[in-house]
């Protein structure tokens, strides 16, 4: 299975409040990468983040994907949403589908709606291309950190993800904290206080982790890693690292 890790892709823009599709950003290499990951383009799957979300809620997201991977040349014979209204036929549209795709959004509602549809024993034996998007990339840890956004009200921050990788993101990455609010930086003292813990890296908007068939992990794009209290500038736009897909550490809560 290849797997890819995002924080945003870039692909719309808001207009009049209306988002509005462009073209992927390929800055850094993910439309060639998805490209020539893909083992065909029969069927892509949109797995939605909230299974009490509307189902006309879900298809606004999933048709600004579907419309900025046209425009890149990336097309399918099938287009499906996976949300709380079809979520019994999950196995169905899982089993042979080309690009498994997991959207952004609440990290824990979609952590629950995964376990509602069995997500992690239907991708056990999957041998294509799934990508996860924010929260999407976050739940497809082993074990997840999911940093609290709303201080002490916050939802559960630790528990089991898909086991897609060993590697904890925290997308949407911004280093300067100089205009942080109240629950930004105390958000950003959990990510430090866990970074004892385990490594955690800081996806800037435009980057991505591509993690090959062989479990070779490599770094596209603006990235910052959170390790034992420090956060280090390891990779900038147009450049790639390759890292460990292992845990580096064993105290995992």
């Amino acid at each position: 299975m290849i797997r890819i890790l995002a924080s945003d892709f870039n692909n719309y823009e808001k207009r009049d409040g209306q988002k509005i599709a462009h073209p992927m950003d390929n800055s850094n290499g993910i439309v060639d990468q998805i490209k020539s990951s893909l083992k065909d383009y029969k069927k892509i799957v949109f797995v939605a983040s909230n299974m009490d979300n509307s189902h006309e809620n879900v298809l606004v997201y999933a048709n600004i994907l579907f419309d900025s991977m046209k425009m890149v040349g990336i097309n399918f014979d099938e287009y499906l949403v996976l949300d709380g209204e079809n979520r019994k036929s999950a196995d169905e549209y899982i089993m042979d589908a080309s690009l498994v795709f997991l959207c952004g959004g609440d990290t824990y509602k979609q952590h629950e709606f995964f376990i509602e549809i069995n997500l992690k024993e239907l991708l056990k034996n999957y041998q294509g291309l799934v990508i996860g998007q924010s929260a999407g990339a976050i739940n497809m840890a082993d074990k997840v950190f999911n940093s609290p956004e709303e201080q002490e009200n916050s939802e559960p921050v630790f528990y089991d993800g898909l086991g897609l990788t060993n590697i904890n993101i925290e997308p949407h990455f911004v280093y300067d904290t100089l205009n942080f609010d109240d629950n930004e930086k105390y958000q950003r003292d959990a990510i430090i206080k866990e970074s004892f813990n385990r490594s955690i890296y800081g996806q800037c908007n435009g980057s991505h982790i591509f993690i090959d068939n062989n479990d070779i992990a490599t770094i596209y794009g603006e990235t910052y890693l959170i390790h034992n209290g420090n956060i280090r500038y390891i990779c900038k736009n147009g450049s790639n690292i390759i890292i460990n897909n292992v845990i580096e550490d064993k105290k995992m809560k």
